[in-house]
């Protein structure tokens, strides 16, 4: 990495980096702010992330110090960051929130008064209405600023066994045409016909020793309060799974990620807060969801298409009246397709090496049989 340039200090700088699922933003944006405190200390970097989860597994593997925590303020303190720090890296900058369809002012205070800000985004994961930071729009603030901006596209692929075409075949699937997976060699994708057939496989990775979630469409209630001294949590997931001619109907039930930390009697853990669901222990028990995802990765990765997107007379249809987020069921069909579509991308592009979906809506399965069937045992 190279010094920052004469042009940088003088006028200030807007520096945009946009990538992909798995081409390294945020990977690149922690070695960034690393350089920063090694070679420009005085610049008083810091890293702001809209994401919960995301700033939590930064804290932790920091130290969880104040100093730390300095170091990654939350994004409530954007204001304050603007008149202290000289240099700011904000990561998943496309969950910004907005302010009367504009940039959130707090994010224009940043780019207006910091020597330089980084924004690192993936306009392609916007999952709400009122977030949605764009690179032209911070090209444009920048511009009205006097400020330099610069822009760089981040094309490759480190996520999904650095399989491209598995990626690729990702986006064709919810944006294009969708088409048959012939990636075998590059990466390791296939259906399962049934929740309880994707939960075994889960348990069996993580047996063997790998990290392995499912997530699924947030398309059940979850509860967030249980009753004091409870160890178990309610399970708000349920999939009715039809009979066939070799098991009866059944019922799979489970539990979203917990709202905190559930530890048995003796303080021993049995499911992480909901932020650390991707890698502490017990995870691989609960379902999460966009939440809790985003911006994180895992070797095995169950993904669970809900009712609020199928495969309908040859398109994807959305059905926001199955959604359970209070920001989205309220939108038609139409206002809610992107942000879908955007959620299931980002789910499917979780696992580092493996992915497995399982869709509720029979019609749906039988769509991705035929895309998917040529790659071995479902489930396996």
């Amino acid at each position: 990495m190279q010094p920052l340039s004469g042009e940088f200090c003088a006028r200030g700088a807007v520096v945009t980096v946009r990538g992909g699922p798995g081409s390294g933003i945020t990977a690149l944006a922690v070695r960034l702010l690393a350089y920063l405190m090694r070679y420009q200390e005085r610049s008083r970097p810091r890293f702001v992330t809209p994401s919960g989860t995301l700033r939590a597994h930064l804290l932790e593997a920091a130290g969880g110090h104040a100093q730390t925590r300095d170091l990654f303020p939350p994004v409530s303190s954007l204001y304050s960051t603007a008149q202290h720090a000289g240099s700011v890296i904000i990561d998943e900058a496309q969950r910004m929130a907005r302010t009367d369809n504009r940039l959130a002012p707090a994010l224009t205070e940043i780019l207006r008064k910091v020597p330089l800000a980084v924004v690192f985004l993936d306009e392609r994961q916007i999952i709400r209405p009122g977030e949605g930071t764009t690179v032209e729009e911070l090209r444009d603030a920048a511009r009205a600023m006097g400020r330099a901006h610069h822009h760089f596209e981040l094309t490759g692929s480190f996520r999904c066994n650095g399989s491209a075409a598995y990626t690729t075949w990702v986006d064709n699937l919810l944006y294009g045409t969708p088409t048959p997976w012939t990636g075998h060699d590059s990466y390791d994708l296939a259906l399962s016909d049934d929740p309880f057939q994707l939960q075994h496989w889960i348990e069996q990775a993580t047996k063997a020793g790998h990290t392995a979630r499912t997530t699924a469409g947030f398309c059940w209630t979850w509860t967030r309060t249980r009753p004091r001294g409870t160890t178990t949590l309610p399970f708000d997931i349920t999939i009715d799974v039809p009979a066939t001619p070799a098991a009866p109907a059944r019922t799979w039930k489970a539990a979203w990620n917990a709202a905190d930390t559930l530890t048995d009697p003796d303080g021993l853990p049995l499911a992480p807060h909901n932020q650390l669901w991707a890698t502490h222990t017990g995870g691989h028990q609960q379902i999460g969801c966009i939440y809790s995802a985003q911006g994180l990765e895992y070797h095995h990765a169950g993904v669970i298409i809900g009712p609020d997107l199928t495969w309908t007379n040859g398109h994807w249809t959305a059905h926001p009246h199955h959604s359970r987020d209070p920001k989205l069921r309220h939108l038609t069909p139409d206002q809610y397709l992107p942000y879908a579509l955007n959620t299931y991308r980002v789910l499917l592009t979780r696992g580092t090496h493996t992915t497995r979906i399982h869709t509720t809506d029979p019609k749906t399965h039988q769509h991705l049989t035929t895309l998917i069937h040529p790659g071995g045992t479902a489930g396996a």
